[in-house]
């Protein structure tokens, strides 16, 4: 090889060189915008630096089995001393027309205390309606939560379900779902044995070092978690090369569906998606029905859709959760689905008007939104001969 051909060699090795050193530039920024997006989600990749840190701050605020709230915060405001949310409506804990339980759009996130949907329900029906609600909560916590408040004695016990609910019944470890590191974020989890039976996995027991462990070898303290990191459905840890790592996250199925305008979990409520979250959601529907009628209470599934479940009916047709809908009301579970009523209600206004944050058509119900669901809840009781 002749010297003009080496160095031209050369300046095209370089070249590559170069261009692989932007493109990996590139991908590394386009990870870490990620990371610290809204779609932190799909990205996995602690501080490990400042995990004694986290740990002294919040060790021993937990609950040994749902994570949260700690047993303090339980019976502490903004929680009565019955574990209910104050309505200062209904002060006084006892003598409850009906209760609630289920996650942040029960709690009723993003609006004033006495504002969300389960406050207007009480003004509106004259009477308590105890909100059980804990912001982030899974189905399963709702029913643990349930099983545990044997002083609840409202003749109704409503179990709320946001559709992204499924997705947190195969989660032991909130921080892969794009929450803050925090060993609060850990829980038990429910699965089925062979014959299709609920069985708990507890929360793990853990120290600061498993605490370590839990974040840089998650697999060893929670294996039975769906959404382990780099495993299908899972975060991608952020690390070099970080042009793969970028590659890896437009591989994921959750963002695949998420382009196609259905909800990122929307494909876990077909039967025979690989995490069985379907038919666990069922299981626990169902636990809370024949535990509620066990304690002589009307049990009711209400559903409780997001702004992007709206779209994506308006795009396909009918709401994600509709298999949850039909499976349950075919086993005999009273659901009610708000969804169509809500539609009904709005008439040719914009579901995104019932939301805390319209322009962007997300967040929880706002004022004016948890008022229309209150109606239709409200109606929907009335219609059953379950309140006055």
């Amino acid at each position: 090889m002749t010297g003009q051909a080496s160095r031209r060699l050369a300046m095209w090795l370089l070249l590559l060189v170069l261009l692989a050193a932007f493109i990996e530039g590139c991908s590394a920024l386009t990870v870490w915008a990620i990371k610290n997006s809204t779609s932190r989600f799909l990205v996995w990749g602690p501080d490990v630096a400042q995990l004694p840190t986290i740990w002294a701050k919040s060790a021993g605020e937990w609950d040994d089995e749902v994570g949260w709230p700690s047993p303090r915060e339980a019976t502490a405001p903004p929680r009565d001393r019955s574990g209910a949310k104050l309505n200062p409506d209904f002060l006084e804990p006892g003598h409850a027309c009906a209760s609630a339980y289920g996650d942040s759009f029960v709690w009723g996130d993003d609006v004033g205390l006495n504002d969300g949907w389960i406050e207007q329900l009480s003004r509106l029906v004259g009477c308590r309606v105890a909100n059980y609600g804990v912001s982030g909560y899974g189905t399963d916590q709702a029913l643990v939560r349930f099983r545990r408040l044997t002083s609840d004695e409202a003749p109704v016990a409503m179990l709320g379900i946001f559709p992204e609910n499924i997705i947190r019944n195969v989660n032991q470890y909130r921080p892969f779902f794009g929450f803050a590191i925090d060993p609060h974020w850990l829980k038990g989890r429910f699965v089925l044995d062979g014959s299709g039976a609920l069985t708990w996995i507890e929360r793990p027991r853990i120290d600061l070092s498993g605490f370590i462990a839990l974040n840089r070898e998650p697999a060893r303290i929670v294996p039975r978690e769906y959404f382990l990191p780099d495993t299908r459905d899972g975060p991608v840890t952020a690390r070099f090369p970080y042009t793969l790592s970028l590659a890896r996250i437009a591989m994921m199925p959750r963002v695949w569906t998420r382009l196609t305008g259905r909800p990122s979990w929307a494909e876990f409520y077909a039967a025979d998606h690989p995490s069985g979250a379907f038919r666990l959601t069922v299981a626990i529907a169902q636990a809370f029905a024949r535990e509620a009628r066990l304690r002589g209470r009307k049990p009711l599934i209400v559903m409780l859709p997001g702004a992007s479940s709206f779209r994506a009916r308006e795009k396909f047709g009918a709401f994600e959760y509709a298999p949850l809908v039909e499976t349950l009301s075919a086993r005999k579970i009273d659901v009610f689905d708000t969804g169509p009523a809500l539609l009904a209600a709005l008439g040719t206004r914009s579901p995104c008007e019932m939301y805390a944050f319209p322009a962007a058509c997300s967040g929880h119900f706002g004022v004016a939104g948890g008022g229309m669901l209150a109606q239709v809840v409200a109606a929907e009781l009335k219609r059953r001969g379950w309140i006055k």
